[in-house]
């Protein structure tokens, strides 16, 4: 039954994250980035308007940031088809980053006279960290000849994650100390690694589980180490 959980929950988070793909971060929105479309490095603001992107050059002024418009240096990209050729364009922009995620496999580490394990049990986590984000702007020629606007964008992320799940109770998982067999509740902590591809996450996690009944102290892999796959979607 557990596996039939775990297919369920992918099959949601998978449902979720391709319904809302046209409204997540991978397209890119109003705000402030890093990019050398001035030539150098710099910071610049980037605003979406019905028929054109605008990319301002940013001035500080004090501890604020003023839109550099009186020289006339706004770049202006159409934002689908173009009658002429543009140069492709750069964007990173940094900040934090809340996802909910799931781990659908966990590999468990050999301990004491149990071999190593493949878990699968029903979990669900909230992880928040420092994200990356990168985009492109690009302009090819589609199949009619006119050059139309492509925004391809991943990120890369690194935190931490915290949630409960379940894990089989079993006289095999505790060293026969116990006859009963139940699937127990679980508290998951570690730390994470992922890249976003559009509206995807996929990392590798390492973690650790607490088991919150009476027979902690008799489970195996209470505390001990395992990796896992994550699968998540953004929420902020």
């Amino acid at each position: 039954m557990s596996r039939i959980h775990t297919l369920i929950l992918l099959s949601v988070f998978l449902n979720s994250c391709i319904a809302s793909k046209e409204t997540v971060k991978f397209e890119i929105e109003d705000g402030f980035y890093n990019s050398r479309v001035f030539g150098q490095k710099e910071k610049v603001y980037l605003d979406n308007e019905v028929d054109s992107i605008y990319i301002f050059p940013i001035v500080r002024k004090g501890v604020f940031f003023e839109m550099d418009t009186l020289e006339n240096k706004a770049l202006i990209y159409p934002q689908k088809l173009s009658d002429k050729k543009y140069p492709d364009s750069h964007f990173t922009a940094r900040g934090f980053d809340v996802d909910v995620i799931t781990i659908p496999f966990k590999y468990r580490f050999p301990v004491g006279n149990q071999p190593q394990q493949l878990s699968t049990n029903l979990n669900a986590s909230v992880y928040a960290g420092y994200r990356t984000d990168y985009y492109s702007l690009k302009y090819r020629r589609n199949k009619f000849g006119q050059l139309e606007r492509g925004t391809k964008h991943y990120g890369l992320s690194f935190g931490a994650f915290s949630g409960f799940g379940s894990s089989p109770i079993t006289p095999w998982f505790t060293n026969d100390q116990i006859t009963e067999e139940y699937d127990g509740l679980v508290w998951s902590n570690g730390i994470a690694v992922s890249i976003g591809i559009d509206y995807l996450n996929l990392g590798i996690a390492l973690g650790w589980d607490r088991l919150l009944d009476q027979n902690s102290n008799l489970w195996v892999y209470q505390r001990k180490p395992w990796l896992g796959l994550i699968i998540g979607i953004n929420i902020n």
